[in-house]
């Protein structure tokens, strides 16, 4: 099985009228070829920021916090 996902330019405007999606997932398995929209490709990562995806807390705002515990701990 082969799995790609490509622009919707890619492919020609009969095709691309029935899928919504900006990427598209090409899918070859057996001669058989499906595609299918992707609406979130990399939306973790997108949606990160730093280490905690909720985005309150960066990764420098952490180690600094730990660093401050580290030092009121002597």
């Amino acid at each position: 099985m082969k799995s790609i996902i490509i622009d919707r330019e890619k492919l020609p405007e009969t095709i691309i009228s029935y899928i919504r999606s900006e990427k598209i997932r090409l899918v070859e398995e057996n001669g058989t070829i499906t595609l299918s929209p992707v609406f979130d490709t990399y939306g973790i990562l997108e949606k990160s920021f730093g280490m905690f995806s909720d985005g309150t807390l960066s990764s420098e705002r952490f180690i600094k916090e730990k660093a401050r515990e580290k030092e009121l701990e002597r």
